[in-house]
């Protein structure tokens, strides 16, 4: 499977060539809303989404909306000299960093949160098993209830049993032969 990763901004530094010769599908995307929503509605799913702030950092509202459109590792080329808030981030390349090495960081990211997904996926699949477990328990114990008790059964003068016609199967033969 090719892994495909999200450009947000200008290539001012050239790495987009770098990404896709290290394998990685890229699609670049301006910094604007309705850009980053088309780039989301192509039904690609990106392995990673990256942000630089070679000039100027990355508008907060554009980090945020992509976040809420994508569980991608996100990745900042950073300039120091350029302020902007670390958190968003998940992955910080550092300025002058070296191509090999950032690749290198970008593919452990990726590979990371492929990791996970599968993790997650998996974790997904076995509380689905566990709840329809829960589900077949609860309706086994519902026909294994013993017969029910009417609370107001005292206050009409009855014993408080409901009468032997509603009661489950097994205990009714059980009733019957005394």
């Amino acid at each position: 499977m090719s892994s495909s990763v999200l450009h947000i901004g200008e290539d001012f530094c050239r790495r987009i060539p770098v990404i896709e010769n290290a394998g990685f599908a890229v699609l670049q995307t301006k910094i604007a809303l309705p850009d980053i929503h088309a780039a989301f509605d192509h039904g690609d799913i990106f392995s990673a989404v990256v942000f630089h702030s070679d000039i100027h950092a990355p508008p907060q509202i554009i980090v945020h909306e992509a976040r809420t459109l994508s569980a991608a590792p996100f990745v900042l080329f950073q300039n120091p000299t350029i302020g902007l808030n670390d958190a968003d981030f998940d992955l910080i390349i550092e300025g002058l960093t070296p191509p090999e090495i950032w690749i290198k960081k970008l593919r452990n990211a990726v590979e990371a949160s492929v990791r996970l997904r599968d993790v997650s996926l998996r974790l997904r699949e076995e509380c689905q098993a566990e709840k329809s477990r829960f589900i077949l328990l609860r309706e086994q114990a519902a026909r294994n209830r013993k017969s029910r008790i009417d609370p107001d059964a005292p206050w009409r003068g009855e014993s408080g049993k409901i009468p032997e016609s509603s009661q489950p199967g097994p205990s009714e033969s059980k009733n019957k032969k005394r």
